[in-house]
């Protein structure tokens, strides 16, 4: 990393890839990095510092990620050179998603200095019990340390890609593309159990998309929910529901979803 002044812009659901960015921006920190934490959700791309480096982080979804995340690469201003590096968190296999993130920047100019994608606790399918999601948390730390101190010394390196992998991406993104579409909202949309809601409007405070307006009850009638779990885990009264989700995860404690998620830019 030849630029030590790093903005790193972070997407999180349940929380898993807010924890990356925070142990990474750690590392930096220590190794004479000045790192400036953003929320991608609420940053305006256009905006964005081409004079300093650029960490991008997001969580993995249908080996690949959230159409809003891939808005936001997109609406990112050509660069001639500056220094960008990638990092995705799943809960299994990403069909190296970072790198691919990774590729799309180097089209538009970026130097891309390091992707790495990192094992951290499924918040969907398979979700296990707190014990065995600190052990996967803190091998995927020991992981992301190593990676930070690569970023600094030089040594970190774009993940390789082939064709398969470019097309898997591709496909993966026309799906997930299609999660914004009016019979998929309507399809997988969340429900309220009113008998439960106590009417906090947490949900609708953290919604990375102000896809949830506060009525009597909070509503979900927009068509930009990006299923990121969010809602459905922070509820405190476990009054949202989905008929295919049985167990929920949070990987962040009230102190840190407040930072997380309710924090002005």
């Amino acid at each position: 990393m030849k630029n030590k002044s790093v903005d790193i812009y972070f997407f999180t659901g349940t929380g898993n890839s807010y924890l990356a960015a925070k142990k990474i921006t750690k590392t930096l920190e220590q190794n004479g990095c000045v790192v400036n934490l953003l929320d991608l959700a609420k940053a305006e791309p256009e905006k964005t510092d081409l004079s300093k480096t650029i960490g991008i982080f997001f969580p993995v979804a249908c080996w690949n990620t959230y159409p809003f995340v891939r808005r936001f690469i997109g609406k990112l201003p050509k660069a001639a050179g500056t220094e960008v590096f990638v990092c995705s968190t799943m809960g299994g296999s990403s069909l190296k998603a970072a790198a691919n993130i990774g590729n799309m920047l180097a089209s538009k100019g970026y130097s891309v200095i390091g992707t790495k994608g990192f094992v951290m606790p499924n918040n969907f399918i398979g979700v296990k019990n707190e014990q065995k999601n600190a052990d996967i948390r803190e091998k995927a730390y020991l992981k992301m340390e190593s990676f930070a101190l690569d970023l600094v010394n030089g040594a970190a390196k774009p993940e390789y890609t082939n064709v398969f992998f470019k097309f898997c991406f591709l496909i993966t993104g026309l799906i997930t593309g299609m999660w914004e579409r009016k019979f998929s909202q309507k399809m997988m949309r969340f429900n309220i159990v009113k008998e439960k809601c106590i009417k906090c409007r947490l949900c609708v405070d953290i919604c990375p998309v102000q896809n949830i307006s506060m009525q009597e009850y909070p509503a979900f009638d927009g068509n930009k929910c990006q299923f990121c779990m969010r809602c459905i885990s922070y509820c405190p009264a476990n009054a949202i529901s989905k008929i295919f989700i049985n167990k929920t995860y949070r990987a962040l404690n009230a102190g840190e979803m407040k930072e997380c998620f309710q924090k002005k830019q």
